[in-house]
Parts: structure tokens; C-alpha cells; sequence
């Protein structure tokens, strides 16, 4: 119980003695019925404010911070306004999460999957400049966690296979931030007012457009491309493999821009 919760308790038991009090000195009730009605209803009302009334308001307290969080973030208005089944998943995940004793920031950062899964499926038709811009934060990402030799990379390219990370703890908030704005960006430009759609490509030209990427990975890693037939493998070098992955996306994203939107779409897209 906090010092306001003292102070109104405090309140109140005056308010109830003094209108107990004056009821007595009227003789409309007795010395002692006063005395214990004044405890019943004291302690009565303390049951009552701590057990469902001081409950529910601190609930509902927690619902405004949150969705003021939320609100904070052009991401979640996006998705609140496009999406509003998903964004109504999102914040009861968050508010599920909070009463588990995660942190509000903890609870929002793990739902990024949920929005990766939307991105996946919204790739798949948006425009060559939003389409090539999200793959070069993400190569931004990789670089800077590469840069830290903690494994950390691997694990934010492969969650499935060794857990993913909370980026927003690991990577600087800058970066973060851009993060953020391009997945807003993408979500914007796939929205129901997405007029012209992209130039659908074919399997056979995405292998051809990845010809020259394919070689050069060839010629400068060899063998060790192999290491991608089972990263589970206790015998993968996974800096090894980061930074291949990083030579990769490089690769493509060194392509025409419309040649390299195209590969990503099929490497990163998903169908509804």
C-alpha cells in the first residue's frame, strides 16, 4: 500500500467515525454495534479496493500505457489501421506478457515475429525501391552485429537455429529506429491504396539474374558453402557463415534495382 492509499484510508476512516459517531450521540445506534459496523466497513471496504476495485483500475491503468506505447510508434498505427485483427493480436500478446512480469518494452520487442510474418507476406508485391531499401538495413544489421564476434549475428540471420536476439537491446537505437521506419515504409506502400503492382518474374529469370552472385560466392568461399546444407552441424564456423550471408545480400543488392527487388521477393517472400 502506497502513501495515497494511507491517506485515503486514512480519509475515510474519519468520514465513516464521525457519521458512526453522530448516529450515536442521536441514539439511532449503540456504543458497540458503532464500534464493530465502523470495523466492518473498514475493513470491508480495504477487501473491496485491494481485492477488485484497486485491481481492475491498475488493469486499466496498464491498457493506456501500453496502447500509449503503441501509439508512439508509426509501425503499430500502421498496422493498427491496415490490420486491425493482427494489431489486436499484437496488444493483447503485450498485455499478456505484462502480467507475466515482462517489461512493456521487453513485451512489445517480441512481438517483431508477428510483423516479420506480415512483411514476408507484403514483400511479395511491394516496390522495387521499399523491397531493396528493408534488405539494406537488414545488411546494415548483419554488418554491425558481425562487427561484435559474439555470435550474435548468426543468430539474428538463423533463429531457428540457435534463437534469435532482441534487437532492440543489442543494436544501436539509431539503427533500430531505420529499422522501424522501413518496415513502416513497406507496410505504407503495400497498403490498400498499392495501385501498381510489380512485374511478376519468373523462377528461371531469378536464377539467371543470380548467375554472376552465385560465381562470385563460389569463387571466394568455395567448400565452405557447404556449411549451408546443415547449420545445425556442431562443425559450422558461424562467423564463417555471416559473413557470407553478408557477401550475398551485397552481391544482390549490387545488381540493377529492379534485378535485385525481384530475388528478394522470392528469397524472402511468402504467399498469403
Amino acid at each position: 500500500m502506497n502513501w495515497t492509499e494511507v491517506m485515503v484510508w486514512g480519509i475515510s476512516g474519519v468520514v465513516v467515525g464521525s457519521l458512526l459517531g453522530a448516529l450515536h450521540k442521536k441514539g439511532k445506534i449503540g456504543r458497540i454495534p458503532a464500534v464493530v459496523l465502523f470495523l466492518v466497513l473498514i475493513v470491508g471496504g480495504n477487501i473491496l479496493w485491494g481485492g477488485v476495485i484497486k485491481p481492475r483500475i491498475a488493469g486499466a491503468d496498464e491498457e493506456q500505457k501500453i496502447d500509449q506505447a503503441l501509439e508512439a510508434l508509426p509501425l503499430y498505427n500502421t498496422i493498427k489501421m491496415q490490420e486491425p485483427a493482427l494489431y489486436a493480436q499484437i496488444r493483447s500478446n503485450i498485455l499478456n506478457m505484462k502480467k507475466e512480469g515482462k517489461s512493456q518494452q521487453e513485451a512489445i520487442d517480441t512481438v517483431k515475429p508477428r510483423v516479420s510474418v506480415l512483411l514476408s507476406q507484403r514483400i511479395t508485391h511491394a516496390p522495387d525501391a521499399n523491397v531493396n531499401e528493408a534488405m539494406q538495413v537488414n545488411l546494415e544489421e548483419m554488418q554491425t552485429l558481425q562487427a561484435r564476434k559474439d555470435g550474435s549475428c548468426f543468430k539474428f540471420l538463423y533463429p531457428q537455429v540457435s534463437g534469435g536476439i532482441n534487437t532492440a537491446q543489442v543494436l544501436p537505437a539509431q539503427l533500430f529506429q531505420k529499422d522501424l521506419n522501413t518496415m513502416n515504409d513497406l507496410l505504407l506502400a503495400t497498403g490498400n491504396g498499392q495501385t501498381a503492382q510489380p512485374e511478376a518474374v519468373s523462377t528461371e529469370k531469378v536464377v539467371q539474374m543470380m548467375a554472376p552472385v552465385r560465381e562470385a560466392l563460389a569463387n571466394m568461399y568455395g567448400e565452405q558453402l557447404q556449411m549451408f546444407s546443415d547449420l545445425t552441424k556442431p562443425d559450422v564456423d558461424r562467423e564463417k557463415v555471416c559473413e557470407i550471408s553478408i557477401s550475398l545480400y551485397s552481391g544482390i543488392l549490387a545488381l540493377q534495382p529492379a534485378d535485385s527487388a525481384a530475388i528478394l521477393r522470392q528469397m524472402l517472400g511468402k504467399k498469403d
